[in-house]
């Protein structure tokens, strides 16, 4: 019942160190970024 999957979702591989840690970083900032989100509904 329903939709199973977020809209525009996907999955992403993390391949070593870096790409980890750019994903957490990324992670981490995204609530403080929402203020800033175009495509935010009003």
């Amino acid at each position: 019942m329903g939709k199973l999957w977020q809209r525009n979702y996907y999955e992403r591989i993390i391949r070593d160190d870096r790409a980890y840690q750019n994903i957490r970083q990324y992670i981490i900032d995204n609530p403080s970024n929402w203020g800033k989100d175009s495509l935010k509904q009003k």
